[in-house]
């Protein structure tokens, strides 16, 4: 039951859905399903032989998107997944290969707006962050638990704080008199440290780091990109949203790789590395939000949205 009706805006919906959507009757995956934007966009261009299969590892979009899309069952499937498992998933389901598939890695903003997730350090709320609920490991862990040489390196890291060492100690110090339980603890540890500079920017640095760290995400991503070409049919595509430069880097140079043909020296008279392009990159540059959907949805500002096509002959696998 979710505590709160599931409200998000979808980020670049337009360009997603017309870029990835080459195939009418294709079959497409959106392993970040939220609310179903993306997905109901996709479907809106697909022909009835056209299938999406959704899934999400937050349990709670799940149910919405299930309630939302109750009526086109025969043209979606939903379930509760974690994408860096799809090749798993898809061979379950006798998938051999794919038309498409899109990740948008953001938060929702169901999951910012819901203080009990623990997401946000503007409301107060239990030091959660989980994306999906079934797992154990939570934000109030990490706090609470890690040393403060590991504190420093999960701050500086993957939130890419210069006052990470402080911040950790600052912790450990408070730790030491009571169990730190909820975003307004952290938040004023914060705020000690901090003192004079924006504190805000700050706040967000420390909690997309727990967020980063709780939720294995660059892990996830890593794996999910050194497993997903080989799904995709020939020309087909591959779509990623993300809203921070760990991820987004990630994807940039690993597409990159991907659309190089031979890496030799210059110098050599014929190529010995024997490396094939396998994509080719259909965005050179990221497509961004523009004014108008910035001012609808102004979290959309920093999103990024990269998309790739699979070379027709290409090797299934990634060198």
């Amino acid at each position: 039951m979710l505590k709160n009706t599931f409200q998000h805006i979808p980020v670049l919906v337009g360009p997603a859905a017309e870029m990835l959507v080459w195939n009418p009757s294709g079959l497409y995956v959106d392993g970040t399903l939220g609310g179903g934007g993306h997905a109901a966009a996709f479907l809106s261009r697909l022909d009835p032989s056209g299938q999406v299969i959704g899934f999400d590892k937050d349990v709670d979009a799940v149910a919405a998107s299930k309630e939302r899309f109750k009526d086109q069952s025969g043209h979606i499937s939903i379930m509760h997944h974690d994408f860096m498992n799809i090749e798993e998933l898809l061979t379950g389901l006798n998938i051999g290969m794919v038309d498409g598939v899109f990740l948008d890695l953001g938060l929702s903003s169901y999951q910012i707006d819901t203080p009990e997730r623990g997401f946000s350090f503007m409301a107060d709320g239990p030091l959660d962050m989980r994306m999906n609920q079934t797992e154990t490991r939570s934000a109030s862990d990490i706090i609470n638990r890690a040393t403060e040489e590991e504190l420093k390196h999960i701050l500086y890291d993957y939130g890419e704080e210069r006052l990470a060492r402080p911040l950790a100690k600052a912790i450990i110090k408070s730790r030491q008199k009571a169990t730190l339980q909820t975003t307004t603890n952290l938040v004023k540890i914060i705020k000690e440290v901090v003192r004079h500079r924006p504190v805000i920017k700050t706040c967000a640095r420390v909690f997309q780091a727990l967020r980063i760290a709780v939720n294995n995400e660059l892990e996830r991503l890593k794996s999910t990109l050194g497993s997903i070409l080989p799904l995709l049919k020939p020309e087909g595509r591959l779509g990623i949203i993300a809203y921070h430069s760990l991820e987004d880097r990630m994807i940039k140079h690993t597409f990159r790789e991907w659309a190089t043909n031979c890496t030799c020296p210059p110098g050599l008279p014929q190529c010995v590395c024997q490396k094939e392009a396998y994509v080719t990159i259909l965005t050179k540059r990221p497509i961004r939000p523009i004014g108008p959907e910035i001012l609808g949805n102004p979290r959309a500002r920093s999103a990024k949205l990269r998309m790739i096509e699979k070379l027709p002959g290409s090797s299934l696998k990634v060198a």
